[in-house]
């Protein structure tokens, strides 16, 4: 969980492609974890990928960073 609010939140989950973004075992995980903090029905606000690290950091890696992707969900409570 990204960020945690009283109506909702934001949660984030790894994915390599963009076949992968709805079918990897990391959404269901958010799923459930949506479904538990709100039983009562929730509603995606917003959904996309995010960056892990700055490019900066990358740049002074050189690319040593985990080449794995972050897909977030924004959702409220219904």
């Amino acid at each position: 969980m990204l960020r945690d609010t009283p109506a909702g939140g934001v949660i984030s989950y790894p994915f390599e492609t963009e076949s992968d973004i709805l079918t990897t075992a990391g959404r269901g995980a958010a799923l459930r974890l949506i479904g538990e903090k709100c039983p009562h029905g929730s509603r995606i606000v917003k959904e996309g990928e995010i960056a892990k690290v700055s490019r900066k950091a990358d740049r002074a890696w050189r690319g040593q960073i985990s080449s794995a992707r972050l897909w977030a969900i924004e959702f409220t409570c219904a």
